[in-house]
C-alpha cells in the first residue's frame, strides 16, 4: 500500500462527504484518478453509504410503536409496583 493508498482509505468517509481541505481533496483526487484498488473501494462505500441513507429512510410500523409502550408500562410497574 502506497502512502497516497494509506491517504486514501484514511480520509474515505470525508472526501465522500466533502469536508476536506481543498489540498487534500485535490491529493486523494488524483491518487483516484491513478489507483484502480482504491477507486473500486471508494465506488464501494459511496454505494454503501447510499444504501444504508436510502434504507433508514422507512417508517416502522406501528405495531412496534405499540410493543415498546407495553414494554415501557411493564418495566415501570416492576420498578415502582405501587404504581
Amino acid at each position: 500500500m502506497t502512502s497516497g493508498c494509506s491517504d486514501a482509505v484514511e480520509y474515505v468517509y470525508q472526501y465522500i462527504d466533502d469536508e476536506l481541505t481543498v489540498t487534500r481533496k485535490a491529493r486523494i483526487k488524483w491518487h483516484l484518478k491513478h489507483c484502480g484498488n482504491c477507486t473500486d473501494a471508494f465506488a464501494f462505500e459511496v454505494q454503501l453509504k447510499e444504501k444504508i441513507a436510502s434504507a433508514g429512510k422507512t417508517e416502522p410500523p406501528a405495531e412496534l410503536f405499540d410493543t415498546l409502550r407495553a414494554l415501557i408500562q411493564q418495566e415501570r410497574i416492576q420498578q415502582d409496583p405501587d404504581r
